[in-house]
């Protein structure tokens, strides 16, 4: 069965439903007609683009038409200047939908379900506060129960239409105590958010993934009061693009640090404000603890380890470590990429075995790209990128579907980099 993957498609399906349509939010396509109809019945409408994030916030107050964007407000009188500005400066996809905006929401939240395969039950696997709120432990545990049942009977529904999502997740409104669904967005294989739940759903891998949650106001504050330090990554991106760090400052400050760039903010909401206009506009994000990485003259290294599927078995194919530049967070941006033994004997940690480590980092891979083929049967090729610390402790930071393999070909010796090619072939 054909759909589409927008949220017009998503809405239509679960409202042919009659047991879901009771939890839908009105939804259609915007244009002037649906903004002049909804606006005659609504004080205030949200629209939102049919892909990714993002959203514009128009409300009737005072006689005139507010429109919230990002934060930045602006006012108009007239319906038809409100269409022309939303047009001509807020709209910036070909579709969009409109939505009654639901006001006064004590409980808002979003709820991750995931499935390993096609045939698998789904499961509720993260509930993420989107914002704060409080409420009795029965009531939530009522709440929760209703919630989990709406949402398992969604992804079951979604499920028969996009086979190959094993990842949906959904965002909850409480309004007068009935469940609202006011938004759904679907993760497939490729996102970060969709490998982090199959990762984990064996404990012998789950322990070598760091603490990873969906990017709210609620997850910035909570991960930055327990690890002082959290790394921020685009549920979608390659090559380390918008990846950003926030440090805990002694003085009560925050650093926000990107690329070579570092910004010092006041508060956690001046910081939440700073993400949800530059990056949080843009796409969805995850946000992780930071973890202490080895490094060589205090520049953080990562193992980059090639998986290939050959004669039906993952074997690893390739292996070296990458050395982040001066000042960047992130290896993507590397000064200088080493073989294991060399990066080993650099770091000067007599303690830790080499064979020892590099058999179990291997271990590791294989067994995490057998995990991750359940929810991707067409892969063949993984590239992991492998953190360590100094006391030996490993970490799987991702897995790339489609890894550069340009890296192997800047080594001196090219046998690493012909065996990954002659690997291709067979």
């Amino acid at each position: 069965m054909k759909a589409s993957r927008g949220r017009i498609g998503q809405y239509r399906i679960l409202k042919s439903v009659e047991s879901l349509s009771k939890h839908l939010i009105e939804t259609e396509l915007f244009s002037k007609s649906t903004l002049f109809k909804f606006l005659d019945k609504y004080t205030a409408v949200v629209i939102k683009p049919v892909f990714g994030p993002g959203e514009v916030c128009v409300a009737f107050k005072n006689r005139t038409f507010q429109i919230t964007s990002n934060d930045n407000v602006t006012t108009v009188d007239e319906k038809e200047d409100l269409y022309h500005h939303l047009v001509c400066h807020e709209i910036n996809q070909k579709y969009h939908i409109i939505q009654p905006r639901l006001l006064s929401s004590p409980f808002q939240c979003y709820i991750t379900v995931h499935r390993s395969v096609e045939s698998d039950e789904w499961s509720l696997k993260s509930v993420t506060g989107k914002s704060h709120y409080k409420l009795g432990k029965f009531f939530y545990l009522y709440l929760y129960k209703m919630i989990k049942t709406v949402v398992i009977r969604s992804a079951q529904k979604l499920g028969e239409f996009f086979l190959h999502c094993n990842t949906i997740v959904f965002d909850i409104l409480l309004i007068n105590r009935g469940i609202w669904i006011a938004d759904s967005v679907l993760h497939f294989p490729v996102s970060k958010w969709s490998q982090y739940h199959e990762l984990t759903t064996i404990a012998s891998l789950s322990r070598y993934i760091p603490v990873t949650e969906l990017l709210t106001e609620v997850t910035l504050k909570n991960f930055l009061n327990k690890y002082n330090e959290v790394i921020m990554k685009p549920c979608n991106g390659q090559h380390g693009i918008g990846i950003v760090q926030i440090m805990k400052k002694d003085s009560g400050t925050y650093e926000l640090h990107t690329g070579r760039k570092k910004l010092t903010k006041s508060s956690l909401e001046e910081i939440y404000r700073y993400m949800k206009e530059n990056y949080l506009s843009k796409k969805d994000y995850l946000i992780q603890q930071k973890l202490p990485l080895a490094s060589i003259d205090d520049c953080p290294l990562d193992v980059r380890v090639i998986t290939q599927k050959c004669n039906s078995e993952w074997i690893v194919t390739g292996k070296l470590v990458k050395v982040a530049a001066k000042d960047f967070i992130i290896t993507n941006a590397a000064q200088k990429l080493l073989t294991f033994k060399d990066a080993i004997n650099d770091l000067n940690i007599s303690h830790l075995n080499i064979n020892r480590l590099e058999l179990k980092i291997d271990k590791i891979c294989i067994s995490a790209s057998r995990q991750l083929e359940n929810n991707n049967a067409e892969i063949h090729l993984i590239g992991f990128d492998i953190g360590f610390t100094s006391q030996g402790l490993i970490w799987v930071i991702e897995g790339n579907y489609k890894p550069d393999l340009s890296m192997f070909h800047r080594m001196d010796d090219k046998t690493i980099y012909k065996n990954i090619l002659k690997a291709q072939k067979d």
